[in-house]
Parts: structure tokens; sequence; C-alpha cells
């Protein structure tokens, strides 16, 4: 005797829709290995570089930079005399 094949159990079908998803998380795993975190500005050492240096920032020249993030604290000594707001930085460059 013959099963009839309409009423066979049938399995689900697996679809590429239901793994779009995962292109978010790997997506953002990516982009902090390429870039790293962000860490903000948390302090700053600066030497004045004109009579109205206390209420102009323009007319500062920074020595120190430190950043506050996931990882630590990252402190830098620009060259240019220039501390941004935000840094990215990976794991090794921080100290916690």
């Amino acid at each position: 005797m013959r099963r009839d094949p309409t009423n066979a159990p049938r399995l689900p079908r697996v679809r590429l829709s239901y793994f779009m998803w995962v292109i978010v998380p790997v997506a953002a795993w990516l982009g902090i290995a390429a870039v790293g975190l962000p860490h903000v500005i948390w302090s700053y050492d600066w030497q004045p570089l004109g009579p109205d240096s206390h209420g102009d920032p323009a007319q500062r020249h920074y020595t120190r930079c430190s950043y506050l993030g996931l990882h630590g604290f990252l402190t830098e000594h620009p060259a240019d005399g220039r501390c941004g707001w935000l840094r990215f930085a990976r794991d090794g460059e921080a100290r916690p």
C-alpha cells in the first residue's frame, strides 16, 4: 500500500529572509574591529597663544588630551596642538 504524498509531514522551509537580522550585528562587530569604540574628551592641558586665550579656544595650544571610553582612559600629546571631542580607540590603545 502506497502512502499518500499530500499527507506526508512537511519540514518547514528555511528562507534567506529569516537570517537578515544577522547583518546588523556582524556590521557593528566589523565596524568596532576596524575603527574601535568611541572615547569622549575628559580633560586637557593647554598653553595660551594670545591675550584672550581663556575665552577663545582658538587661542590655545593643547599639550595633553585625555579621553574616556569603555576601554578606559586614553592620553595623547597632540603634535598639532588640537584636541578633538571624540576619538575612536581599539582595546589595546587605552588603559583601564
